[in-house]
């Protein structure tokens, strides 16, 4: 605004500087050329004598005066014009520097109070922003919370069924296992009682097949001996014939032959008794008392014990139903202990059965010599272990 001012009241007195100036010329100039240039000459025309007039020269000289001052007037009038037109400039400009403050004041005012409205509005949002986020952040935890804890309960949920489940597969697995084992085991005895059965039926048919093969030999050797006697008879009847002469020392002969041919006979009779354990005859051997002779009670009961762990082996009884059960075993057995046969005295029907199976299939061992008359034909009383 000052700038604007300065330069409004430069302009007027330049002007006039440089009306003064050429005011100021223009006069010098008009006296030079009144009394220098023009001197002595009329109309540019020199004369040759020259009339100074005083009374010219005075009023010239008052003309020029008067000039003056009238010019003195004019640039008196013209700087009072221009003294009026610079206060008027100076008073306008110091309005409108007033007017201009005024405005700016109001303007700084109106913006101040812009700023302090904006100032308190923004304090105002910027409150309501931190009121909202903070309420927004405290919803958005809020829900963070419940998610998590929705979370955390859906995972233990989770867990929980998938323990539940892997129990219950572990359940099925293990109850599945337990019937193919005891399908297995169930199978397996399946298998061991057919084994166990084919092998009785195997012993029993080369028992047969034995018991047969003794049978032929006995009646071969019956035979041979009928034979060796009708052979014996005819010579003894061709020696009597022959040698009458001879006939006592011959009938001697004969006799003792006879009586030789009797006693191995017996001999022979004897052993193959012993041997069929008494099949042929039927009834126990009558020398058993005295092949007693030498054998204690303990060694008897020893081998019996053995002859029923061997059974005891091959019986099966599961889960032990025939506990406190007994059953009366006959068994016939050879020089080697092999089993010629086995029957039932009483007992248990269906552990006799049992028994009788397991007793074909035992390897029954082999008695002593000094035992084999006593336990050739002998009677257990079989009980499960």
């Amino acid at each position: 605004m000052s700038n604007k001012l300065n330069s409004k009241l430069s302009l007027p007195v330049i002007i006039s500087i440089l009306l003064h100036g050429i005011l100021i010329i223009a006069l010098g100039y008009k006296f030079v050329s009144d009394t220098g240039e023009n001197y002595g000459s009329i109309n540019g025309n020199s004369i040759d004598a020259i009339m100074i007039d005083p009374s010219v020269m005075t009023e010239q000289y008052q003309r020029q005066l008067q000039t003056q001052v009238n010019q003195q007037k004019a640039d008196q009038k013209t700087q009072e014009l221009l003294d009026k037109q610079i206060k008027e400039l100076a008073e306008k400009a110091a309005a409108e520097k007033a007017a201009a403050e005024k405005a700016a004041a109001e303007k700084a005012a109106a913006e101040k109070a812009a700023a302090e409205k904006a100032a308190a509005e923004k304090a105002e949002a910027e409150k309501a922003a931190a009121e909202k986020a903070a309420a927004e952040k405290a919803a958005a935890e809020k829900a963070a919370a419940e998610k998590a804890a929705a979370e955390k309960a859906a995972a233990e949920k989770a867990a929980a069924e998938k323990a539940a489940a892997e129990k219950a597969a572990a359940e099925k697995a293990a109850a599945e296992k337990a019937s193919a084992e005891k399908a297995a085991a169930e199978k397996a005895a399946a298998e061991k009682a057919a084994a166990e059965k084919a092998a009785a039926e195997k012993a029993a048919a080369e028992k047969a097949a034995v018991e047969k093969a003794a049978a032929e030999k006995a009646a071969a050797e019956k035979a041979a001996a009928e034979k060796a006697a009708a052979e014996k008879a005819a010579a003894e009847k061709a020696a009597a014939e022959k040698a009458a002469a001879e006939k006592a020392a011959a009938e001697k002969a004969a006799a003792e032959k006879k009586a030789k041919q009797k006693a191995e006979q017996a001999k022979k009779d004897k052993a193959l008794n012993d041997l069929l354990g008494g099949l042929t005859s039927g009834t126990p051997s009558s020398g058993g008392a005295a092949s007693r002779k030498g054998v204690s009670d303990g060694e008897l009961d020893k081998y019996k014990s053995l002859v029923q762990n061997a059974i005891s082996n091959k019986f099966i009884n599961p889960p032990n139903v025939y506990r406190g059960k007994t059953c009366e075993l006959q068994i016939q057995i050879a020089p080697d202990g092999l089993l010629l046969n086995v029957t039932s005295k009483g007992g248990d029907a269906d552990l006799c059965r049992e028994a009788l199976a397991a007793t074909k299939l035992a390897a029954i061992p082999k008695p002593a010599s000094s035992l084999y008359n006593e336990v050739k034909t002998m009677n257990i009383e079989f009980q499960p272990k």
